[in-house]
């Protein structure tokens, strides 16, 4: 998923797949900033910070409701069209995907009751569970499935996460236009979805878990077309909770008594992203909300308090925040140009003293993928190195470099980072910040930025997600067109292999080229926060950070 920026801020959602939002920016070149910051809301308005201030909200009605969850009016409310974090969470609740991810990033079982990988990883059987209905009591086949599947590389009308099929057979050439659907390798067998590869996927029953791939009865396939962040009336669902009505401060969720595990515990949620005036932390204390996610700032101090410190939960996420470049013009389709900025900055001395609350990145792959190595694939601080690169390329002290904008939509290290770029390397950087509903779209244009700033949150756990999603030749979501055969190579070779010891060697292979060759600069990771209210169970969120409100319940019932 997309995610151009703080992917632990609750107020606004990230995409997805990567989010990003305007900091507030203290800085003094590389030294201290202090920063809040906001993720990209195309959909919804943003909910403040609670340093944002204002009066104590009194308790909303609740009339029916059972709890009250600050969260995210989509971007889109069609599973295929959406990107963003904050869509996938609502999304979530609403689209049933084939398998699960728990707590502990294990593949569960959803509307598939199981699965079976076979020719060495090549071919994947999903079995669905029997009698399974949507929401209206129309039976959920096979055929929902594929149909659901094939709409994200409809080459009309195509995902934002195509790349999440790039692995199918003929995936990538239905995508192009070249082929029908009939040439790809997902099909119908009786009650088995079954999905052949191109090369080696036994990793794809986590992919199945994504917002992307959650099935669509052919009734809301119909009723989606064309509605984007509108509710449809009557929207037929497969998960959880059926949307049953949404304004411009919150949606209702009604529980869908045919869902497969059972009608939810909680029969009636809303999802506020609206709060006025009132701040997170005072609308909680009012009895208002019962669960948010929360920045980092305020966790600071939140964790402190003798009512509000044991409500406070600390989240696991997988998630990178990193930077890229466009590798099709110049100047940084030179690789000198791009290991000259690589080696300006020491970034993970960037991280500490600009936001505390992050981790400095050490590759690509955040802590808890599987496969992951130690190993700091960090490009190394060396201005003498990097002045000589520069010079190198064409540009000595920054002489005849092109004016180029740093792209972002708001981190707390964007000036820091121009400020060490023009002090080391002589090269004037102008920053431009770029409204959320903006920037994911400008990306994918041929007069892409050519320095640009993104977050990414993992679809599914597995390397493959960011190694491949992000940077392998040919990817959707490879915003920045690198394509080197060594990578594709190594990454091939590690799919081919099912000895993890020698799956992970050539993932560090990959890596080690991504540092050398700097098509990108993962900068940090971050932790999550939130506040539960006391006796609101099954908080714990998923290994892609997703809260599955149908686990939901208060003790006391």
């Amino acid at each position: 998923m997309l995610s151009s920026a703080d992917v632990d801020e609750p107020l606004e959602p990230r995409a997805r797949r990567g989010l990003a939002g305007v900091a507030l920016l203290l800085v003094v070149a590389l030294v201290v900033t202090a920063a809040t910051w906001y993720g990209s809301a195309p959909a919804a308005p943003a909910v403040p910070s609670s340093t944002t201030g204002g009066e104590s909200a009194a308790a909303a009605p609740r009339g029916d409701v059972d709890a009250r969850i600050v969260g995210f009016a989509p971007a889109d409310w069609d599973p295929a069209m959406q990107s963003d974090y904050g869509s996938a969470i609502t999304i979530a609740q609403v689209f049933e995907s084939l398998t699960a991810v728990d707590a502990q990033g294990a593949v569960q079982p959803a509307l598939a009751a199981t699965w079976s990988v076979e020719d060495g990883g090549r071919r994947v059987v999903f079995a669905l569970r029997p009698g399974i209905t949507d929401s209206a009591g129309t039976p959920i086949t096979s055929a929902d499935v594929v149909a659901s599947w094939l709409r994200l590389i409809d080459p009309a009308r195509p995902s934002p996460l195509a790349s999440l099929l790039s692995d199918v057979v003929g995936a990538n050439e239905r995508l192009a236009g070249r082929s029908g659907p009939d040439g790809v390798g997902i099909r119908a067998d009786g009650d088995r979805v079954v999905v052949d590869f191109r090369r080696p996927a036994a990793y794809f029953p986590s992919v199945a878990a994504s917002p992307s791939l959650a099935v669509l009865p052919a009734a809301a396939i119909v009723a989606l077309q064309g509605q984007g962040p509108f509710l449809p009336l009557g929207l037929v669902v497969s998960g959880a909770y059926v949307p049953t009505s949404q304004t411009t401060t919150a949606i209702r969720l009604e529980a869908n008594p045919r869902y497969w595990a059972g009608a939810p515990a909680l029969k009636v949620l809303e999802i506020v992203f609206d709060l006025g005036e009132t701040s997170i932390v005072e609308a909680f204390e009012a009895g208002d909300i019962d669960y948010s996610r929360l920045d980092a700032f305020d966790a600071g101090w939140v964790r402190y308090d003798a009512d509000l410190g044991p409500q406070l939960l600390e989240r696991t996420e997988l998630t990178v925040d990193y930077y890229g470049f466009d590798t099709t013009k110049p100047p940084f389709d030179d690789a000198r140009v791009r290991r000259a900025f690589a080696q300006a900055i020491d970034w993970h001395r960037l991280v500490e003293l600009t936001t505390p609350d992050a981790i400095g990145a050490t590759s690509l792959l955040p802590p808890g993928i599987p496969g992951r190595s130690d190993t700091d694939f960090t490009p190394s601080y060396d201005p003498q190195a990097a002045r000589a690169a520069l010079a190198e390329a064409g540009y000595p002290g920054g002489a005849g470099f092109p004016e180029v904008a740093l792209v972002t939509q708001g981190y707390s290290w964007d000036e820091p980072i121009a400020a060490e770029i023009a002090r080391v390397l002589g090269v004037q950087l102008r920053l431009e910040l770029m409204p959320s509903a903006e920037y994911f779209a400008r990306l994918e244009e041929p007069d892409r930025p050519a320095f640009w700033a993104m977050s990414w949150v993992a679809d599914y756990p597995a390397p493959q997600d960011f190694l491949g999603l992000l940077l392998e030749t040919g990817s959707t979501n490879n915003y920045g067109r690198w394509s080197e055969p060594r990578y594709d190579a190594a990454l091939d070779a590690a799919a081919a292999t099912g000895n993890p010891a020698e799956q992970q060697a050539r993932y560090a292979d990959a890596q080690a080229i991504v540092r050398d060759e700097a098509p990108a600069i993962a900068v940090a990771y971050r932790a999550g926060w939130a506040l539960a209210r006391t006796g609101l169970e099954g908080t714990a969120v998923s290994g892609t950070g997703i809260l599955r409100f149908a686990g939901l319940d208060w003790a006391d019932r």
